[in-house]
This record gives C-alpha cells, structure tokens and sequence, in this order.
C-alpha cells in the first residue's frame, strides 16, 4: 500500500504552513498527502472548490499525489481516527503556537491531541519559513520511555529523507542517577543510527538551566545549533509525569517557532 501524510487542513496559515512541510517530506519519501477537513457543524459549507483547487495544484506542481477528505463530527475523534488507518505513517500539523495554544490549534489543544496519534506528528507553527536548504539539524533528546524505539525510528526517517544530522542529546542533573532504561535508549539510538549511516553528534551537558523539567536547557541548546527540528516523546514518563505536560507546552510553542516531531506510545488498532 502507497504511504500517505495525514495534514489536519483548516484553510488557516498554520494548516498551509504544515502543508508546505508535508509537500517536501512527500517529495523526498516518494509519499502521498492527504487532507483532512473536519466540519464542525452540519450548517458549515465544506470548502470542497478550495480543497480541489489546492490538491490539483500541488499535484499538477510537484508531481505528488494529493486528496483530500471533509469529515463532519468532533476534531479529535476524526482526526484520532483517520491517523490510524494503515495507509498513514507520518502526519504534519499546524499550530497556532503559545498565544492559541490552549484552546486554538484547528480549534483544540495540540498536546492532548499528538498524545492520542499512534503515527509521527510533526507540529508546525504559524508563521514558520521551511529554511531554503532544508532540514540540516534534528535535536533528539534522550529520555526512559519505553515506546522511544517509535521516536528514533521517526527521527532516522526523516534523518535518512533530508540528509541531517542527527544531535543526541543529554542533561545530567546534579544529584539524579539516570535509570537503566535511559541508558539503554541511549545506546539503542546510537546504535540506530550507526546501523543506518546517519550522522549524528552524541552532546552530554551539565545542568545550567535551573527548572524542574528539561524544557528550557533543550531549548537553549536547539537555538545553539541553529535546530531544524526538535523530537520528543508526547506522553510522560513515569518519573516525570507531574511536569511533563508544561514541559512539552513549553517546546511545542516555542519562541523560535522550530517545528517539533511528537510521537506518542499509542498503535494502530
């Protein structure tokens, strides 16, 4: 079966934004697009014209095969629903970054939804520029959850697609150990991405960003290395599930708007 990236598609500049990402991926991959519009209500007027207008220039200019579906019913459950089907691996979608982050993202709270997506989302915001040679740095901050095979395989992929190097990074905290199985991701990345000739950096730093998560010192460093993309885990582990939400909130709308790919513990039924 033809893989396929599920895009979220309001008509706002954030959905074009993601759009705009999703159009390189596919031509790098050799995938499909599909966009997904959800109407709200049974009195809205689906925006078919604009919808076909939109996929037939994006095949007729870049060659990508490109559909669409308008979906009537609740923006969770729709779009849960449809990023399950075995034709997807991959989603992008748009946000509307801090200033609509908790109830604005096509009309609902990005984090509680790539919590529930059993495929990759990468999460772009409004106002992002795709940079003109394309995505060069991908930051994967190591972390002991137990699904963090999804997220290095995520990052390998698009690795592999854009020829990227790869920054595996750590933040060792003055008087915690870490666990056996961040050390066993650790390793597993490593040995990942060796097996599949992607280059990478191994960055282990002291703490210098006093906080309770890893939020702000990640940050820090992706705005050092000039980051293309940020990776991380959207559900909680279980030693930090009381900060995990305001830590990921704080990444997903982060000020230099760099796009962060989620991947959640959830599969396909």
């Amino acid at each position: 079966m033809e893989k396929t990236i599920l895009v979220p598609y309001d008509l706002t500049d954030a959905a074009r934004r993601a759009l705009d990402v999703a159009v390189e991926i596919a031509k790098k991959g050799g995938l499909k697009i599909t966009l997904l519009n959800v109407q709200k209500s049974e009195k809205l007027t689906p925006p078919d014209d604009e919808l076909e207008k939109l996929t037939s220039t994006i095949s007729g200019n870049s060659g990508i095969k490109c559909d669409y579906i308008i979906r009537r019913g609740n923006l969770f459950t729709e779009i849960e629903e449809e990023s399950g089907k075995t034709k997807y691996n991959f989603m992008v979608a748009g946000s509307h970054g801090y200033k609509g982050f908790k109830d604005k993202f096509l009309g609902m709270d990005i984090l509680k939804l790539v919590k529930n997506i059993p495929v990759p989302v990468l999460t772009v915001q409004e106002g992002y520029q795709l940079p003109h040679n394309g995505i060069r740095t991908i930051l994967l901050p190591a972390s002991s959850h137990e699904a963090f095979g999804k997220k290095i395989e995520a990052t390998v992929y698009l690795g592999h697609l854009f020829d990227a190097t790869i920054h595996v990074y750590t933040v060792e905290k003055p008087g915690f150990d870490w666990s056996q199985k961040l050390k066993e991701n650790i390793v597993k990345t490593l040995t990942s991405l060796e097996a599949n000739k992607i280059k990478y950096e191994r960055v282990n730093e002291q703490q210098t960003v006093y906080s309770p998560g890893y939020a702000r010192q990640i940050l820090d460093y992706a705005g050092r290395i000039s980051a293309d993309i940020i990776a991380v885990m959207s559900v909680a582990t279980d030693e930090y599930y009381y900060i995990a939400d305001s830590d990921k909130e704080r990444l997903l709308t982060n000020d230099s708007k760099t796009p962060v790919l989620c991947v959640s513990d959830k599969k396909k039924i």
